[in-house]
């Protein structure tokens, strides 16, 4: 295996560790307190006994891993000592207390009553790690960002109006004559109606704690309600923000091509193209956000979306990482509608295309139809080769077309910078335009 195969393979264990420790601590904390309050398992100390042990045997070897892994800090990555007191810095306490089986601690170690049962929501402490994943998970690139924001969101949201409830039953809030499953129910309810602001009053505090831990519940259940507002009309608004700003665009338009009186069907060719744009992803101004970037991660950038193409072309195999990433900084993608000519029989060529989307018919002028190209394949490459010499055949689209154009201007640039790349394509060049003189139909 070499370096790359087992930096990939160690990244992956550390993903499907990270989502198995996030688990586990949202399980605790769903778990413990429910455990302490209602006491549901009682009656089979085994079952309770393994479960705190074996999750808080999993959390404790978490704290020992992260001692032996890197750590992406706001500096970059750290190793070694830099990462270990980055770690006992940061989240190790909030780990260690976390991780302690606060179940059997309270259960079968502490004295009953509501002021030791508190004790176990120090299991909470655990949730500081849980809350950074959950921003990683939301930060990483994705088409599903907005699902899942809002999944994470509801998440927490869960977590509150369920310890809340757990509370509610340890200030004693609901009849301890009840059986655990309605005592559960009843103490939902509550924080359900306590928490949305909503308030029924039908179940009300008797004591001066649950008076206290009431007031506590409002004041965040205020809190909470403004949050979902918020988030939620944030989320709405993200989502519909490049759709908004598309149909604008379409309503400027169409308003432009009326005072100019444009024919009807150039209208709809123009409205086609612009709707081809948006469903394909290319309307979305990326290339405003690509600008943004680097040069160096414009380049890769640019190298991920078109290597699978670049690759095709024999003038361009075995070039080096250096001659592909010039080449592509100054590659550019137009977009073609069905019967648009892309290249005319007799033209003195500049460009080469690659296709990335859609069909091309090449078109001899006594032949006809002699090939039709498809996504990956290229054509107009002896215009790089030999600038003077005119097209052979015109190229029209047969569908919506995603083309990358390679200009002259660039090419030679690449040449005159790279002398090993230019003596490969003055060999290809010499067998191209060979067999261009013998075979009909090619450009």
């Amino acid at each position: 295996m070499n370096e790359i195969s087992h930096l990939r393979s160690e990244s992956r264990f550390w993903t499907g560790w990270d989502w198995m420790i996030a688990a586990v601590a949202i399980f605790r904390s769903v778990e413990i307190p429910a455990l302490v309050t209602l006491r549901f398992l009682d009656f089979h100390p085994r079952a309770e006994a393994w479960v705190n042990l074996s999750t808080s045997a999993l959390l404790l070897a978490d704290i020992f891993l992260r001692f032996q892994r890197p750590i992406q800090a706001s500096l970059g990555t750290l190793h070694g000592v830099a990462a270990r007191r980055h770690y006992l810095r940061t989240f190790f306490a909030f780990d260690l207390i976390g991780s302690l089986p606060w179940g059997i601690i309270c259960n079968r170690l502490l004295l009953s009553g509501s002021a030791w049962l508190s004790v176990a929501f120090l299991c909470l402490f655990r949730l500081a790690r849980v809350a950074a994943f959950s921003r990683d998970f939301i930060r990483s690139p994705s088409r599903f960002f907005i699902l899942r924001r809002l999944g994470i969101f509801l998440l927490w949201i869960g977590l509150v109006v369920h310890l809340v409830a757990c509370g509610w039953v340890a200030v004693g809030g609901v009849s301890p004559a009840l059986t655990s499953g309605r005592t559960y129910i009843r103490a939902l309810y509550w924080s359900v109606t306590t928490l949305s602001t909503t308030g029924f009053g039908d179940i009300t505090p008797k004591s001066e704690p649950q008076m206290v831990y009431t007031m506590f519940a409002m004041v965040m259940g205020a809190g909470l309600y403004a949050t979902v507002i918020a988030n939620i009309a944030s989320l709405i608004t993200r989502a519909d923000t490049a759709r908004a700003a598309f149909d604008e665009k379409m309503e400027r338009l169409q308003t432009f091509m009326k005072y100019k009186k444009m024919p009807v069907t150039l209208q709809r060719r123009i409205f086609d193209y612009h709707q081809f744009l948006w469903e394909s992803g290319l309307g979305h101004d990326h290339e405003t956000l690509l600008k943004e970037l680097s040069p160096a991660l414009r380049r890769s950038v640019g190298l991920f979306l078109n290597h699978h193409i670049l690759e095709q072309v024999p003038l361009l195999k075995g070039a080096s990482t250096a001659v592909l990433h010039r080449l592509i900084s100054g590659l550019r993608t137009v977009v073609y509608t069905p019967g648009d000519v892309i290249i005319h029989h007799g033209e003195t060529g500049t460009n080469m295309y690659l296709i990335n989307r859609g069909e091309v018919e090449v078109l001899d002028p006594q032949q006809g139809c002699v090939a039709t190209l498809r996504e990956g394949e290229y054509f107009g490459e002896l215009a790089l080769l030999d600038p003077d010499r005119p097209r052979q055949a015109d190229v029209v689209a047969k569908s919506f077309c995603v083309l990358s154009m390679i200009d002259a201007e660039t090419f030679s640039l690449v040449l005159r910078r790279f002398p090993e790349f230019a003596a490969h394509v003055r060999q290809v060049a010499a067998r191209r335009l060979a067999e261009s003189d013998h075979r009909a139909g090619r450009i």
